[in-house]
């Protein structure tokens, strides 16, 4: 069923965000005259076609992108009464709009997207600190201000960075902007619950955290133990084909022992899971008012320093009523939320250049790109999730995209930009021999990062 609704998610999202970006080098043209032949969803041969005034639209079997067909006498024969309209024969800054256009049009996509994200509005848990580990950076860090810690026995993270947060999430996304910039250092404001005490922690150490290590848990790294609700053991999801879904358990079944110690929450479920990978227990739960017991055997996820934690197969199943007091919801009216919605798009924006002009000089590894295997799973489980996450995945997505084709590649859009610049400097077009030779260039370096990424893919998902 995963597969399935990974499917279904990927082709709904590459279909939005690549039918943006095929409408926007389409819409310039039109505005300018110039005669579009086929409008094309997807490569490979049509499975839905419709003969529009002078254009063809197309849906295509493999949906990994799409095309806009000009008349353009390099191609193709034009007639004699559409010359004035083909592509080739538009002055360059013509052709600079049609072809920058595409990506421009997935940028702006992106922040409507996010607009609607922040307007329909986002949950998340609190950033709720219950206290520090001890000799961690935080905890240094507040230690060297000679701060009061012990007086209070929770404290809300309400500024990263001097940018305001209202969930965890936030604070995670803000640790990564600056593990991103590589920045070796951040800093936290801190409100004691009762609003009677600020900590300041300036110059929070990141050395403890690596960027190319997804699985760790940063706040922890950093000394911060959140406050967790204590929620019952109840099953929620269970994975199709797992270690529970095989002994047969149910959504709804309460967890009451494994190996006949007793289970009191879902914190100890998993605490006692994990230290069992590969290892057959005996778990007891309720059902119906009734008790049962049944054996089975653990599987296991592999971490990045090699050790491996066990796992089930199993979500939990969580009352709204027991999250109420730790959740907070976000959501603003649209001028905030247009406002706040440029803000995210700019920092991804200016998070993902960094992180690319850092791979290519080495300081970050390439196992962190991400593709078309990736991005169907988290499509599928951001279907799954409900609107905003599925509104955050294709506002993502749409500015990757957008950035993608703005790189200086020939065969992307960004190639053909640096081609017309070129050509407004010198007043001619870019030979044909070196336009060939970069074509040729940009399609090895193209088909080399797919491949990575593919292979990125095949490793991530293999490794849970």
């Amino acid at each position: 069923m995963g597969f399935i609704w990974s499917v279904i998610g990927f082709v709904l999202v590459m279909g939005v965000i690549v039918t943006i970006h095929e409408w926007g080098h389409y819409q310039v043209a039109r505005w300018f005259n110039i005669k579009v032949l086929k409008f094309s969803i997807g490569f490979g041969k049509p499975i839905y076609s419709k003969r529009g005034r002078e254009t063809e639209f197309v849906i295509a079997q493999i949906p990994l992108g799409g095309y806009v067909k000009f008349a353009d006498e390099r191609e193709a024969e034009v007639a004699p009464e559409d010359l004035p309209r083909a592509f080739n024969r538009q002055s360059v800054y013509k052709r600079f709009a049609v072809v920058a256009a595409g990506p421009l049009i997935n940028l702006l996509f992106a922040w409507l997207v996010f607009t609607a994200m922040y307007m329909v509005g986002t949950t998340g848990m609190k950033p709720i600190v219950s206290g520090f580990t001890e000799g961690s950076p935080i905890e240094l860090s507040l230690k060297d201000a000679r701060l009061p810690l012990e007086n209070f026995q929770a404290w809300s993270v309400t500024q990263v960075n001097n940018q305001g947060v209202y969930s965890w999430q936030m604070v995670n996304q803000q640790i990564l902007q600056s593990l991103a910039k590589g920045d070796k250092s951040i800093s936290f404001n801190l409100e004691s619950i009762d609003g009677s005490q600020v900590l300041l922690a300036h110059n929070v150490n990141l050395s403890a955290i690596d960027i190319n290590q997804p699985k760790q848990n940063w706040l922890a790294l950093l000394g911060f133990k959140p406050t967790k609700p204590i929620i019952p053991a109840v099953i929620g999801q269970v994975v199709e084909g797992g270690p529970a879904d095989k002994a047969g358990l149910k959504e709804g079944d309460k967890i009451l022992s494994i190996n006949k110690k007793p289970i009191h929450s879902w914190q100890d479920f998993v605490k006692v899971v994990q230290s069992q990978p590969n290892q057959q227990i005996e778990i007891g739960f309720e059902r119906n008012e009734a008790s049962f017991n049944k054996k089975l055997v653990l599987g296991s996820t592999t971490l990045d320093d090699g050790s491996q934690l066990g796992k089930m197969g199993v979500g939990v199943k969580v009352d709204e009523q027991t999250l109420a007091p730790y959740t907070v919801k976000i959501q603003y009216g649209f001028i905030d939320a247009f406002t706040h919605a440029y803000q995210r798009s700019v920092d991804l924006f200016v998070m993902s250049l960094v992180m690319l002009k850092r791979m290519v000089i080495g300081e970050v590894s390439t196992s962190n790109l991400s593709g078309p295997l990736s991005i169907a799973q988290f499509s599928g489980q951001a279907v799954q999730s409900g609107l905003v996450a599925f509104l955050s995945l294709l506002g993502l997505l749409s500015l990757s995209i957008g950035i993608l084709n703005l790189l200086p590649i020939p065969v992307l859009d960004g190639g053909h930009l640096v081609y017309y610049l070129i050509e407004m400097i010198k007043g001619s077009p870019v030979s044909e021999q070196v336009m060939a030779v970069g074509q040729t260039i940009g399609l090895v370096l193209l088909v080399g990062l797919t491949f990575l990424a593919l292979f990125n893919d095949v490793i991530r998902i293999s490794h849970g």
